[in-house]
């Protein structure tokens, strides 16, 4: 397995982490001798700083620099020997098609894994919480649309700039008072009559650090709020991609 990460790096250490698990638990009551068998696993770090100075906008090659920069990375990992990728960020599927031109091993959709939890869970509406790229961009609404789900950001500039004030402490690993402020988020940007009627989507890999106590759990509620992990349902598929893969 190639892990892309660096974006930013505490995610890139729970992908690691939640891999390996998800490892632990599948061979739990199997038969095997020595320690627990782990996927072999490439990890390609990038620098956030660089990503983030060169997003772009909406004008035509605005993105060159930075699709370039994910693309040689996903190269690297190719040449390494991995025969899967995982992204263990939110942000660059986005911009997957540019960034994974040409890229003959599968990189594993986060979109497509938050979608078949979804599914699995009944959910047909999202609050998606992340970056301003992600929450702006049309390309999360459209990787749910296949799966019947609605997938909605906060309205208003300054609620999105709350959630990219959120994510940038978490880059930092900063978590202390995380949970509280996205919650004043949620109930900012959603009347209360409507809570029980979606999930929110911690659709940034840092913002499920704001939650410590539901490490490791695809969904869970939180002061009558329900969520789900994107990075634990992104770790997860692509580990089973690892049991699939002949």
């Amino acid at each position: 397995m190639g892990i892309l990460g660096g974006v930013g790096w505490p995610s890139t250490i729970e992908y690691y982490r939640l891999v390996c698990e998800a490892s632990l638990a599948y061979h739990r009551g199997r038969e095997f001798s020595g320690p627990t068998p782990m996927p072999e696993i490439v990890i390609e770090s990038l620098d956030m700083n660089f990503t983030i100075n060169n997003r772009g906008s909406s004008e035509p090659g605005s993105w060159d620099v930075w699709d370039a920069y994910f693309h040689r990375a996903l190269r690297r990992l190719e040449a390494s020997g991995a025969e899967l990728i995982v992204i263990a960020s939110v942000t660059p599927h986005a911009r997957l098609k540019e960034i994974s031109h040409g890229i003959e091993v599968p990189v594993l959709s986060v979109y497509e894994a938050i979608g078949r939890q979804c599914v699995a869970q009944g959910i047909e509406k999202l609050l998606v919480l992340g970056t301003l790229p992600t929450m702006t961009s049309p390309a999360f609404r459209a990787g749910m649309a296949p799966f019947g789900v609605d997938a909605v950001s906060p309205t208003g500039q300054a609620l999105k700039d709350d959630v990219a004030g959120i994510i940038g402490k978490l880059y930092r690993n900063e978590v202390e008072g995380a949970g509280e402020a996205i919650e004043r988020v949620v109930r900012a940007a959603v009347p209360e009559r409507e809570l029980a009627g979606l999930a929110v989507c911690l659709g940034c890999t840092e913002l499920p650090l704001a939650f410590p106590e539901h490490n490791g759990e695809p969904g869970f509620l939180a002061n009558g709020i329900r969520y789900l992990n994107s990075s634990v349902m992104h770790a997860t598929a692509a580990f089973q991609a690892c049991v699939d893969t002949p």
